[in-house]
């Protein structure tokens, strides 16, 4: 369960990072995982830039322009 009004250390940052880099997990599952709200994790998302989503929910884009598909097939 999230924790209300809690500063994260330098370690849970990244480890959100990492995640939001490296895996295809949806946002609310890497906020369970972290035991944080979803709005932190994509308030940390926007802060440092790390997936576009571009008015997408099920698919983004990571700094190295690689879509990342969740699961849902798009058409290119």
């Amino acid at each position: 369960m999230a924790r209300q009004g809690r500063s994260f250390d330098k370690d849970e940052i990244e480890t959100i990072l990492a995640l939001l880099r490296s895996t295809d997990l949806p946002i609310a599952a890497i906020a369970e995982r972290m035991g944080c709200s979803r709005s932190v994790v994509v308030a940390m998302n926007r802060k440092y830039q790390v997936r576009d989503y571009r008015g997408r929910r099920s698919t983004w884009y990571t700094l190295g322009n690689e879509s990342v598909d969740v699961g849902v097939t798009t058409r290119e």
